[in-house]
């Protein structure tokens, strides 16, 4: 019998929401993060670097764990730890627990995020249609909602105000999981010890798709990351409204996300890839070269919708290349993008503090021009 609170595809829509939340509610209050630890950019920068670092790691090892327990199961159990996690982060106030609590939020997302991901292709192949980037148009959707709803709430009372929002979202999926996704049969010892001789190995498409994958992280970090505090550097008497950046981001990420899946089944995924990668480095490029405040917020739009429909088509072709064990294709391919995933945020950090957040960005638009390169490649494999 159906529950009343929907269905599994609802439910996994649901977790990607809360994804977006903590990361919206993180990116929405950079400023206010910053000025609590009273950290520079370079020892910001630092801060994420870390917490990409462990997120890499534990998305190396989430295809294991899926072997050993349900992906139902993991998303009950993360969901709150992570919410908690957050809450800690933006109300401790000695600066070596910025980096503890930013370096386990960054783990136990990374699960997450392989997990949500292996449900959702799961999820794709249970319907027979494409549904995936729907997923991460409620992702981010999300991620919209919860930055400038961050930043307003950080600016007037405090971190802990902000944090404690995305306690809703956590709480609502979390009972449409329990009330929708099932207990998927677990793979058997001998299935195990089939699937470890096969693969999933570092096969030459799954690494393509992390090389591409990992630099448009570098992109995306750098856009919910960074956009409020080049906002509040550009217009410091907006500082409240500094979240519009990854708030616009999000919106224009989902917009485009959402019909994504018809998108993909019309033209082709690669060609879909191509085009919005074109788009996203024009939109770093006008970061790079303007610099009033609603200009920057417009292009902060443009690279969310550049951004959007890339890293779902290449969860997806991850997720397919080992259909054996769904999560572990993912966990590989993050394992190549986890170089410049961990990289960047320090990179970034010490451009902008030696040169400009804006060249920073700027900077932005070179990286995409190496994830082009990438799916070109790709494309070029997978039809050999």
């Amino acid at each position: 019998m159906q529950s009343h609170l929907g269905t599994p595809r609802a439910a996994i829509m649901a977790v990607f929401a809360v994804f977006g939340a903590i990361f919206g509610t993180f990116a929405g209050s950079v400023p206010q993060l910053i000025a609590h630890y009273d950290l520079n950019s370079a020892s910001y920068g630092l801060g994420v670097t870390v917490m990409s670092a462990t997120t890499v790691v534990a998305m190396g090892f989430s295809g294991r764990i899926a072997r050993h327990v349900s992906h139902r199961h993991l998303l009950l159990a993360l969901m709150p730890v992570i919410w908690v996690l957050l809450l800690l982060l933006f109300t401790a106030t000695w600066l070596p627990l910025f980096f503890v609590f930013a370096a386990l939020l960054g783990a136990f997302s990374g699960i997450l995020d392989v997990i949500m991901n292996a449900e959702g292709g799961a999820i794709e192949v249970d319907m027979k249609r494409p549904v995936y980037t729907a997923f991460h148009g409620s992702a981010s959707l999300s991620i919209a909602v919860f930055a400038i709803l961050s930043s307003v709430l950080s600016t007037t009372y405090g971190t802990w105000a902000s944090a404690l929002a995305a306690s809703l979202a956590v709480a609502v999926a979390m009972m449409m999981v329990f009330a929708n996704v099932p207990s998927r049969v677990l793979p058997t010892q001998a299935d195990n010890i089939k699937a470890a001789k096969r693969g999933p190995a570092f096969t030459r498409p799954l690494v393509l798709i992390g090389v591409a994958v990992g630099l448009v992280f570098v992109a995306e970090l750098a856009a919910l990351l960074w956009s409020s505090k080049l906002l509040a550097e550009t217009a410091p008497d907006l500082a409240a409204l500094s979240g519009l950046g990854a708030a616009f981001f999000g919106l224009c990420n989902a917009v485009v996300r959402f019909p994504g899946d018809k998108l993909r089944a019309r033209f082709g995924e690669f060609h879909i890839m191509r085009f919005m990668l074109c788009v996203a480095i024009l939109g770093f490029v006008g970061l790079a070269a303007t610099e009033t405040f609603a200009a920057n917020v417009l292009f902060f739009a443009m690279t969310g919708m550049g951004l959007s429909l890339i890293a779902p088509c290449l969860f997806a072709m991850a997720a397919r290349e080992t259909p054996w064990n769904r999560a572990a294709g993912i966990s590989v391919a993050m394992l190549v993008a986890g170089l410049p995933r961990m990289t960047s945020p320090t990179l970034f950090g010490t451009i902008a503090e030696i040169a400009s957040t804006r060249f920073a960005f700027g900077m932005c638009a070179i990286v995409l021009v190496g994830s082009f390169m990438a799916v070109h490649a790709l494309a070029k494999a997978k039809h050999q």
